[in-house]
């Protein structure tokens, strides 16, 4: 019989084969991410939980904000009848609520004892991963921008009115089956758990990897994807001894590997000095000074609690079609949550951070506090609020595997 141990260990080789999975998944029985790896995850966390017992657990503060993040969304589901009830039930609901999947994460990885052998097969997983999404986006790019990609991706693209524009299509790559944001929340974890481990423990590979990795967020189109790729780059400027040296060497490297993406673009006739004007360039700003205005306009309405919806008719109304939502997803959680809610949630994810940063300055692994910034920042542009996603639970792993070295030197010393 196995033990549970064994089974968690299979679980992470499987979750590091996450792009891969949902695919063939979406192609078969289409359940979801959260069906398959989060109802997977809580049968462990409640195999585990009896076979430890409560006495002999490790229980982290950080559980209980992950379970109010839970109860208070809850309470609004049921408080207003809209999600919940609509679908099978409280059980059901229990089962595939990712705010359920990662209060039983944290639990199983403050359990469970990272084996050095699961670390080398994940890095070798991710680095073949990061070259195959590198492949596709440059198909996406060449041929199809919606090649590997789900039918939901391209009737959103054509409902955007952007089917046939180079420089709005959003370009998935492997991420698709996912979500369609999982290119951001997803990859960048991931090349920056790769950047920070290759960097400590081998030091090779990097150059590679630091030149290729940009095509995936140049390609995706996505301004704060883009900006977020240099967040992958903080191991190098973080662990070198000459601050100056690391960042002539990371720049040299980053016009190398730009000179080689304007040789293959210029390779398939791309519209470079278009893509600058049109895209890079454009103004997007009247965007978010609309989610100003609109939260200016609509939170002090229900300011502690929020309005429990993430749109309201009154605020669709008041958009008027000048944009999908309040496209600042801290404004957006003020809005839908209120102080309350958002408090209980900026908390949990603050303290994910700490726990994170806390990691890099022992250990001078900086990947999952990495994972958790580009999270941060995508919320900036973007509205994004699951912790439960492929390249953060990734974080949690990797931060627990150098928090458990770092503990055990300290004991050999003593």
């Amino acid at each position: 019989m196995f033990k549970i141990s064994n089974l968690i260990y299979l679980y992470f080789i499987a979750l590091a084969f996450t792009p891969f999975v949902c695919f063939v998944d979406y192609k078969t029985v289409d359940q979801g991410f959260f069906k398959l790896y989060g109802a997977t995850l809580l049968l462990l966390a409640t195999a585990l939980l009896i076979r430890k017992g409560v006495n002999k657990s490790k229980f982290d503060i950080i559980l209980l904000f992950a379970l109010g993040i839970y109860l208070f969304n809850l309470i609004w589901d049921i408080t207003l009848q809209q999600r919940t009830l609509e679908r099978k039930g409280f059980v059901f609901d229990f089962f595939v609520n990712p705010y359920v999947h990662i209060t039983a994460f944290i639990y199983v990885i403050d359990n469970f004892k990272v084996p050095e052998s699961l670390i080398k097969i994940l890095t070798k997983i991710f680095i073949g991963t990061i070259i195959v999404s590198v492949l596709v986006s440059a198909l996406q790019i060449v041929y199809d921008p919606f090649f590997f990609s789900p039918d939901e991706i391209v009737a959103y693209t054509r409902m955007m009115g952007a089917m046939y524009n180079d420089f709005e299509v959003r370009r998935v790559s492997i991420y698709g089956y996912i979500d369609n944001l999982s290119v951001t929340i997803a990859y960048l974890p991931i090349v920056g758990i790769v950047n920070s481990y290759y960097y400590l423990e081998k030091r090779k590979v990097l150059f590679v990897i630091v030149i290729i990795a940009i095509l995936v967020p140049f390609a995706n189109n996505y301004r704060y994807a883009q900006l977020g790729y240099f967040l992958t780059l903080i191991p190098f400027v973080a662990l070198a001894k000459s601050k100056l040296r690391a960042s002539i060497i990371i720049g040299v490297s980053l016009l190398f590997g730009l000179g080689l993406l304007l040789l293959f673009l210029d390779a398939i006739d791309f519209n470079i000095q278009s893509y600058i004007q049109e895209r890079l360039m454009s103004d997007s700003a009247s965007t978010r000074l609309l989610a100003f205005e609109m939260f200016a306009k609509f939170f002090g309405r229900h300011p502690w609690f929020g309005s429990g919806m993430h749109l309201t008719d009154e605020l669709v109304t008041a958009i008027a079609g000048r944009s999908s939502q309040i496209h600042v997803g801290y404004l957006a959680h003020l809005f839908s949550y209120g102080i309350v809610g958002s408090l209980i949630a900026f908390t949990f994810w603050l303290m994910i951070a700490r726990r994170f940063y806390k990691t890099a300055i022992r250990t001078g692994f900086w990947g999952s506090f990495i994972a958790i910034m580009v999270f941060l920042w995508a919320n900036v542009t973007q509205v994004y609020y699951l912790i439960f996603s492929y390249g953060i639970l990734m974080a949690f792993l990797f931060d627990k595997f150098y928090t458990q070295k770092y503990h055990e030197g300290a004991q050999n010393k003593e």
